[in-house]
């Protein structure tokens, strides 16, 4: 893969480390290297348009001509004449500063932030893989769906849409905007509703989502705005969840004591939708997200089952969800209940303790495998406290995990 990258960084040597990560993935990559302060900020006509990847430094040295903040100028201003550009490629933050400026950067359009004590190779190149598959993905699925000035969704009225947040086979997320206020709001986009009298399968898992969460009340759950079917598009639209995801948390490092936070609030909305028969079927850090005051709503119950629902909406013995934070028994199409969404918090939660997946392989078939016959995974000797809990969360067989939800949250860490 050959790909274009510009790095706006005003430190020579960090724009030579940078470049070098960069190289040693993409041998082949075309890097182009600018100074800001020698070179001065970009028109507003520069559209970056031969780029696939920005990397853009936070805080950028002062450039002349410019009033900044403390004699250097933040990343969130470029941002923001970055993103008035209709196909501005994504732009990763490489920056110093506290959680706050990852949220003002996200908020300003960054597609992602790292932070400079965490600019390893590893860590950089996992990042701008995930940025750059992320959008390859939206670009492919959208480019049916919305028209070339971005605007609007062909019959969905109601709102403007800002940009594409993600790509998937069964639907498309959009930030978008309601066009008689400023909420913002997350549209998720049925790629194409069936014709009706045919095969709706894939319109009724989609709807049965809004269903899953119309029954649903409680803090940690995403709040579903409308649903609605115009031309050719079903589309959910939810609540705008401004400070990213758990990935990006994971990613930039977690102490103990918020991890087991997070774990507690995720298993608090799985409470919430156990006792209304739902299982949520396909747990992962990016199905957490973070609101402005930092409350977490767990999202997309696009594999959610209803005990009610027709075994024809997934088919006998099919797998859904993802292999990493599968279950033993989902991942070998077997009959679940909510001990398997406890297994994949399970083991969201010693991701977040230790920053690693617990079982990884080369195909989703090795992972799978490893879930149903590896050990099970044991935390560093000064996380020994929370190991009782990784145990019986991710038991392989259900009759050994935590019961219930309930039965999970009274257990707490022993005490030295």
């Amino acid at each position: 893969m050959t790909i274009k990258v510009l790095v706006i960084e005003s430190s020579r040597d960090y724009r030579a480390l940078i470049s070098n990560h960069i190289s040693v993935r993409w041998r082949d990559a075309k890097i182009t290297e600018y100074d800001p302060a020698e070179s001065g900020r970009f028109s507003e006509s520069f559209s970056g348009a031969s780029n696939d990847l920005v990397i853009l430094g936070d805080p950028l040295q002062p450039v002349k001509g410019v009033e900044s903040r403390h004699g250097r100028e933040a990343a969130t201003d470029w941002l923001t004449q970055f993103r008035r550009v209709s196909g501005f490629p994504p732009v990763v933050v490489i920056g110093d500063g506290d959680q706050r400026d990852v949220v003002r950067a996200i908020k300003s359009g960054a597609a992602d932030y790292i932070s400079r004590d965490r600019l390893q190779h590893k860590n950089l190149i996992a990042l701008l893989e995930n940025v750059l598959d992320e959008h390859e993905a939206c670009n492919e699925k959208s480019q049916t769906r919305v028209p070339a000035d971005g605007l609007e969704i062909p019959g969905l009225k109601g709102y403007t849409i800002e940009r594409c947040i993600s790509g998937g086979d069964i639907s498309s997320v959009y930030l978008a905007r309601k066009s008689d206020g400023d909420q913002q709001v997350v549209l998720k986009v049925l790629r194409q509703v069936p014709d009706f009298g045919g095969d709706n399968a894939l319109l009724d898992r989609f709807l049965a989502e809004f269903e899953a969460i119309g029954h649903v009340s409680h803090p940690n759950v995403v709040n579903i705005f409308d649903l609605g079917i115009a031309d050719n598009h079903a589309f959910i639209a939810m609540e705008f969840c401004s400070r990213g995801s758990l990935k990006r948390l994971i990613r930039q490092g977690m102490d103990a004591a918020d991890a087991e936070k997070v774990m507690r609030g995720i298993a608090g909305a799985l409470q919430a939708i156990h006792v209304k028969g739902i299982l949520h079927r396909d747990l992962k850090p990016t199905n957490v997200l973070f609101r402005e005051d930092g409350s977490l709503a767990l999202i997309d119950f696009g594999l959610a089952k209803q005990a009610h629902l027709k075994a024809e909406l997934t088919g006998t013995g099919e797998i859904f969800g993802t292999p990493y934070y599968m279950s033993p028994e989902q991942g070998h199409g077997e009959p679940l209940d909510e001990r398997s969404d406890i297994y994949s918090l399970g083991i969201i939660f010693y991701e977040m303790l230790t920053g690693q997946k617990p079982y990884e392989g080369k195909t989703a078939m090795s992972v799978i495998l490893k879930h149903a016959r590896e050990p099970l995974p044991q935390l560093p000797a000064h996380l020994a406290a929370y190991q009782p809990a990784i145990d019986k969360m991710i038991a392989k067989r259900p009759g050994q995990r935590f019961q219930s939800i309930g039965e999970l949250l009274e257990w707490r860490p022993a005490t030295a």
